[in-house]
């Protein structure tokens, strides 16, 4: 009862884990959810060989946000936390923030 979570579904499910499950598992200890989606844009060969996915708006990758929001909107998660890296739709970091934000809109 005294330790709660942030949690980062992206990571979660980069490493092979069901985000889901983990959420379910969490409860409402879940208090702060890390967001965003996951895929590519990369064309030819990766920075490096390990590299096959990374950040997206949110709605444009692979993950099943529909179901992870639906879970942390169960659960009363204090905060939704949007994450963003270098991989912008169209390299504009302010495009990307567009394109996340019209998802939590729609779904929040």
């Amino acid at each position: 009862q005294f330790v709660n979570f942030e949690f980062d579904s992206y990571w979660f499910t980069e490493g092979g884990a069901n985000a889901l499950a983990w959420m379910q598992r969490l409860g409402t200890r879940m208090k702060l959810w890390h967001i965003n989606d996951r895929g590519t844009r990369i064309s030819g060969s990766a920075v490096t060989p390990i590299l096959k996915t990374d950040s997206m708006e949110l709605g444009t990758g692979n993950m099943d946000l529909d179901s992870l929001m639906a879970q942390a909107l169960s659960v009363g998660v204090d905060a939704v936390i949007l994450e963003s890296h270098r991989n912008w739709v169209d390299n504009s970091p302010v495009k990307s923030l567009q394109v996340s934000a019209e998802y939590l809109e729609k779904h929040m």
